[in-house]
């Protein structure tokens, strides 16, 4: 964390908790806000109050956070959206990360430690998305293995002895079951909001609003 106010935003909705979550990382802390239960919510109202909050204006954030998707649609266009706009007017640094590297940080470091950690989203039409990470030696997240959307049985085929895979909580049971050969092991994710984005383990690119492209659950990017 760093001592200047850093926005985080989400939408992509990883594990059906909350439509839309924002954090804001000031003075040592973090501190987080998202949709009431049961509501979509409005973004744009989310990041006024958190800032309200801690005393800042939205102008006073140079610098945000966002996951890029997999995820929510609406959630992910919303979110784009909302950053795209702050990137025009308000000139801010932004910082992105594909959302299954977000997935992949919640396995515990004692579960993980060298191991490949294989997040796994449902893509629909039979298929997942999913992407391979290993730890380096100062724990942050490498990219093994690009994300892809393909069918559950040629994720299954491709797995390795010790692989951990990481899968949210709502994913439907018969592709959690389909996920667990003999030797293999499953971490659940549960509450995945935008006060992830600052977990040290995630690496981080600067994009402009050109670079700033949602990838959706059934988008050809993964193809």
């Amino acid at each position: 964390m760093t001592a200047e106010p850093v926005l985080a935003v989400s939408g992509s909705n990883l594990t059906g908790d909350v439509p839309f979550s924002c954090a804001l990382s000031i003075g040592g802390r973090i501190v987080e806000t998202a949709s009431p239960a049961g509501e979509r919510g409005d973004l744009a109202t989310l990041v006024a109050a958190v800032c309200a909050r801690e005393g800042l204006r939205s102008a006073d954030v140079r610098r945000v956070r966002i996951d890029v998707g997999p995820g929510s649609y609406t959630g992910l266009r919303v979110a784009i959206t909302f950053v795209r706009s702050l990137l025009h007017f308000g000139g801010v640094v932004v910082e992105a990360i594909d959302s299954l590297a977000m997935l992949a940080d919640t396995a515990p470091l004692q579960l993980s430690g060298a191991r490949r950690i294989r997040p796994v989203l449902d893509a629909r039409r039979e298929r997942l998305h999913s992407a391979a990470f290993r730890r380096t030696a100062g724990g942050v997240l490498a990219v093994d293995e690009l994300p892809r959307a393909v069918p559950v049985a040629e994720i299954v085929a491709s797995t390795k002895a010790g692989d951990l895979f990481v899968v949210p909580a709502n994913l439907p049971v018969d592709l959690q079951r389909a996920l667990s050969p003999a030797g293999v092991e499953t971490a659940i994710a549960r509450g995945v909001t935008a006060a992830r984005l600052f977990s040290p383990g995630l690496a981080f690119e600067r994009c402009t609003a050109a670079q700033l492209e949602p990838r959706y659950l059934m988008a050809s990017y993964a193809e």
